[in-house]
């Protein structure tokens, strides 16, 4: 774990996260440059890619923190970026590979799921437009027959951390976009044209 430490706007800003994730950090400081200074103050949020990140005030020092997505992001805060940025890491790597512009998605927004089907090892997620505030448009159901089911949950987004993580680096695809999984491993990432990318990116 290592503490950076920058002056942003004249004031102080301390952000804690593993040492190879510094890239991530240099992009969060980027963004926290564009605050205006009457703003870096005790409780102020801003929203990056998944995470909402808090400005806290601690002895005339200023801590970023996140929601505490191993425990209960809704109520416990963490001033250890590792988890928050990683998953930023892996989402803009994914749709850098592919070239594609990616559409936001927010750890608290849901995602509908074929009832037991995060256990089978072939899956696809289908991103639809159109949703309400808080739904992400994701939709994760069964490839083969067998193993399909008209029973369905709704998880946040956030809780697949600990059920599949893998599926965490797909999450801001577009919308009408589909991705086939056999186990941890991406068989195709389709776009709304059904032209494969994932195909073009392992030729």
């Amino acid at each position: 774990m290592r503490k950076f430490k920058r002056s942003i706007n004249g004031k102080y800003i301390v952000i804690k996260a593993e040492e190879e994730l510094e890239p991530q950090v240099n992009v969060l400081y980027q963004v926290l440059s564009n605050i205006e200074t009457n703003n870096i103050i005790d409780g102020y949020s801003i929203q990056v890619g998944w995470t909402v990140y808090f400005i806290r005030e601690v002895s005339d020092i200023f801590q970023l923190k996140a929601p505490n997505f191993s425990t209960n992001p809704f109520e416990e805060e963490t001033n250890d970026l590792t988890i928050a940025l990683w998953i930023q890491l892996q989402q803009s790597h994914l749709l850098r590979k592919i070239n594609v512009e990616g559409e936001i998605i927010k750890f608290s927004d849901k995602v509908v799921i074929a009832k037991n089907i995060l256990q089978k090892s072939d899956i696809y997620l289908q991103r639809s437009d159109g949703q309400e505030k808080g739904d992400s448009g994701w939709y994760i159901g069964a490839v083969n027959d067998e193993d399909d089911t008209d029973d369905l949950e709704a998880f946040y987004a956030y809780q697949l951390l600990k059920i599949r993580p893998e599926l965490i680096k797909v999450l801001a695809l577009p919308y009408e976009y589909m991705v086939v999984f056999n186990d941890d491993e991406i068989k195709a990432v389709l776009n709304a044209e059904d032209d494969d990318l994932w195909d073009i990116v392992d030729e």
